[in-house]
């Protein structure tokens, strides 16, 4: 996956990863179209219900890293542009200050999120029995923005293996303002509780984080190494959370608790 817009702006973090964009500003458009990718509007009734149980502060009653180490904090959940299923999140803990996106799917929050400050990405794939995903994505340097990307080549009933994708970029417009289209692979290698995720277009490489959450892969990702996934359980003002993080095969755990809106 090559987001060309991450490229420009991170370069300006870092000229380590100055890379030119020619290859993906070459590629042919796949028109892929919103329809099965992402749900229907829910209704306003519903939408308020679901914020009134989702934003806000929560506590973190309880929780552990991957490594087994114990900390203690506070989350934000507010909603990130005007997309109606992403929310952004901002941790502030014993172990440090994060921020992530996160989509909202059949009750659960799906989040990645960065770490050390760096740029970060989200991405929510559908498990279909045919063995093709369907991809929603979004990263922290595109506000409320959301991507689609579709991967076919999988073997049914089985989530690892190569994909071939082809997908929209929402933060690259032409002068007509259509949106930027690629095309590439995926590959999804499961390691214990979690699966490395590594994205290829042309020469270049994004690497990501995965959890499984029944019929839906959630996946941070980002340009270096400082991502994590987290899979949040709601359950009206208390939420369980697991995550994964990058460079570690093991999950960590937390709880939570709504306390204001």
């Amino acid at each position: 996956m090559l987001f060309c817009n991450i490229l420009s702006m991170y370069t300006k973090i870092t000229s380590a990863l100055l890379i030119s964009c020619a290859t993906v500003l070459a590629l042919t458009p796949v028109g892929l179209t919103t329809g099965p990718l992402l749900p229907n509007s829910p209704p306003p009734q519903i939408l308020a219900q679901r914020q009134q149980t989702l934003l806000g502060s929560w506590t973190i009653t309880e929780a552990k890293t991957p490594t087994g180490e114990e900390y203690t904090g506070n989350l934000e959940i507010e909603t990130s542009g005007d997309a109606e299923d992403l929310y952004r999140l901002t941790w502030d803990t014993s172990n440090g200050s994060y921020s992530g996106l996160g989509f909202y799917q059949d009750g659960r929050l799906l989040v990645g999120y960065g770490l050390n400050n760096q740029v970060y990405g989200v991405a929510a794939y559908r498990i279909n029995r045919d063995g093709t995903l369907d991809g929603k994505w979004a990263f922290s340097e595109i506000d409320g923005k959301i991507g689609l990307e579709k991967a076919s080549g999988g073997t049914p009933g089985r989530l690892e293996g190569e994909y071939q994708i082809q997908g929209t970029d929402p933060g690259i417009t032409d002068m007509e303002d259509e949106v930027h289209s690629y095309r590439g692979s995926l590959q999804i290698r499961k390691t214990r509780d979690t699966y490395q995720v590594s994205w290829r277009v042309g020469q270049q490489i994004y690497m990501g984080v995965g959890l499984r959450v029944d019929d839906w892969l959630i996946v941070g990702w980002g340009p270096g190494d400082g991502f994590a996934a987290i899979d949040y359980r709601l359950n009206g003002n208390k939420a369980t959370g697991r995550w994964a993080m990058s460079g570690n095969a093991k999950l960590g755990e937390e709880k939570l608790i709504l306390h204001s809106n």
